[in-house]
């Protein structure tokens, strides 16, 4: 059968038009598709900023809620330590927003500034070579002004032979400040501890952005209450 003779039983029989009809179909299922694809695109991408703003936020609000507990613990005006926290984020993994919280708890239970400062590099540098938190290393290195070794006593067995009265005195401090020095500043030179480093460093960027969005976010919380 030849071509021509082939064509034209085809177009006798309809199967031309439904031909066409179905290329058609087609290119208009790929233009819906393509502009599926830009609507999703715009949604996500816009749940994206909204999430990005709203983590941005958060940041923003964690660093102001921990420097306002920090100055009211001390009682004055603490950028002296804030300058420290921050200046401790650039050689270690702990971000600036959880040393100045655990430098608010330190103040609360009455510790000053020059003990906060010896105290919080000591508890990062313990929470680096146990593996604790550094949460838990700042309340029970604080335990040992008190005169009580505690879980301490347990990890490091040089503070079992200190007195309490030594202990009253920051020796405690000193003796693990000497046994466990550098360990923060070695862990963030590894490849975790700079990606770590580079987290707290877009968290910073965050915060900035989350404090130019703040009082816009609080006028309009004021308002519709």
């Amino acid at each position: 059968m030849s071509d021509s003779t082939y064509r034209l039983i085809m177009k006798a029989v309809g199967f031309d038009k439904a031909d066409q009809k179905t290329k058609k179909l087609s290119g208009s299922l790929g233009t819906l598709a393509k502009r599926a694809g830009a609507v999703a695109g715009a949604y996500f991408g816009s749940q994206a900023i909204l999430s990005g703003l709203q983590k941005s936020l958060e940041l923003y609000g964690r660093q102001e809620q921990a420097v306002r507990k920090l100055d009211q613990a001390l009682g004055k005006n603490t950028s002296g330590l804030q300058a420290y926290a921050s200046q401790l984020q650039k050689v270690t993994t702990f971000g600036d927003e959880a040393t100045i919280e655990q430098m608010a708890f330190l103040g609360s239970i009455g510790m000053t500034e020059a003990q906060i400062r010896k105290i919080i590099p000591v508890a990062m540098d313990l929470a680096t070579a146990t593996g604790m938190s550094l949460e838990s290393a700042v309340r029970n290195t604080a335990k040992t002004f008190s005169g009580m070794a505690g879980e301490l006593g347990e990890l490091v067995p040089q503070i079992r032979d200190l007195t309490a009265e030594e202990m009253k005195a920051g020796k405690a401090v000193e003796v693990m400040g000497e046994l466990f020095a550098g360990q923060a500043q070695a862990d963030a030179e590894s490849y975790t501890g700079k990606m770590k480093q580079l987290s707290d460093s877009m968290g910073d960027i965050g915060e900035v952005v989350g404090g130019f969005l703040a009082p816009t976010i609080m006028s309009l919380a004021s308002s519709m209450k």
